[in-house]
């Protein structure tokens, strides 16, 4: 049997001892060169007693960033430090299953040209209003992709291995946010070009559980991220760009620009100018809530009102994204994130869009028909 060599890259800000020894001291499979890269990208931590003691094995690596790199250039960096054949990405904030390791091992030998693995991420049950409305907002679909695809266009980098062969020069974008948002899906498109589109091979039973952030507290500055790293997707990958409704925020700028002139110039009253903008904001919540309903079957008022909130602010990421960059011709450009390049048009039928066909003609007649 030929012997395997993986790399586990483990960036870390937070160093909790308790996350990060269980990930550094995983079970290693048979005939298999296992190298562990721990990359703290905190300055100002320092390594506890224990983690130092696990640090000082021979397959265990630690290396500390002289300033705060954020996650792509850190990850970067372990990437060129490596040397395996396939690097497996771990976040530390992760439990993995006590065999992860072995999965993945027997995945390669069983399928050794595959460009790479997504493995399972498993959220704890929500108990909260909050992170029900997160869960019914279909934000984090892609964490649970593993056990619903055979294959996948990308996977989050909390839980992924790929292939160095299939990597080769391909690193990380500095274009998106430090903190993360968007740059795993740039880097997963970025290799699948690089090997013929090849989707990602799903591994359900190489699992982690990522428990919720903030002991599922209200995180609002997590979807407004997300929107802005996204924002960047159709630039960096256009043949997976196509145009479709604009977003809420998109609409309401167009309208700071348009409203004014018509009511100056009185091609239609201030009132019912009031009324369309109001009817904007109106429709996009009752779509939003529908879909929401929809997913979560539930009609609690906090789940429906929290994923409306939680979808206005990732659109305003978006709009953000998109005119910090001055990218104006980006307003209702969008990102397939199925790796697909038959792009969907904008009748293509979901909840959101079959509302909006309804109601905005509505709006238009009520407001503006004489």
């Amino acid at each position: 049997m030929k012997q395997l060599s993986i790399d586990v890259i483990v960036p870390s800000f937070r160093m909790t001892e308790d996350i990060l020894i269980p990930i550094l001291t995983l079970e290693k499979p048979a005939d298999t060169e296992l190298n562990f890269y721990l990359m703290c990208d905190n300055p100002a931590a320092e390594l506890s007693q224990a983690l130092e003691q696990v640090c000082s094995r021979p397959n265990v690596h630690y290396y500390k960033n002289e300033v705060n790199l954020g996650v792509s250039a850190t990850r970067n960096r372990a990437i060129d430090l490596a040397k395996a054949d396939w690097i497996l990405f771990l976040d530390d904030d992760i439990i993995p299953v006590p065999d992860i390791l072995l999965q993945y091992a027997a995945a390669i030998r069983a399928n050794p040209d595959e460009i790479g693995f997504i493995g399972q991420i498993d959220l704890p049950p929500a108990s909260k209003n909050f992170t029900k409305a997160v869960i019914a907002s279909g934000a984090m679909e892609v964490f649970g992709i593993a056990k619903k695809r055979n294959r996948f266009a990308w996977g989050a980098t909390a839980n992924i291995m790929f292939s160095r062969k299939a990597v080769g020069p391909i690193r990380f974008s500095p274009a998106y946010p430090k903190m993360g948002g968007g740059e795993d899906v740039d880097f997963c498109y970025h290799v699948r070009e690089r090997n013929k589109a090849t989707h990602f091979m799903c591994l359900p039973k190489a699992a982690v559980t990522h428990p919720w952030w903030g002991n599922e507290s209200r995180v609002w500055s997590r979807p407004f991220r997300y929107g802005i790293g996204n924002s960047i997707l159709p630039d960096q990958h256009p043949a997976y760009a196509y145009y479709d409704f604009l977003t809420a925020p998109e609409t309401l700028l167009l309208c700071l620009v348009i409203v004014p002139i018509l009511g100056i110039t009185g091609l239609a009253s201030w009132w019912n100018l009031v009324y369309f903008v109001a009817g904007i904001l109106l429709i996009e919540a009752i779509a939003t809530g529908i879909q929401i309903i929809k997913r979560a079957h539930t009609f609690s008022p906090a789940i429906i009102g929290y994923g409306i909130g939680l979808r206005f602010i990732y659109e305003w990421g978006l709009l953000k994204g998109s005119l910090s960059r001055l990218r104006f011709h980006e307003f209702g450009l969008r990102f397939n994130f199925e790796g697909k390049t038959d792009n969907l048009p904008i009748y293509h039928s979901n909840t959101r869009r079959v509302v909006k066909w309804v109601l905005y003609p509505v709006l238009f007649f009520l407001c503006f028909w004489q």
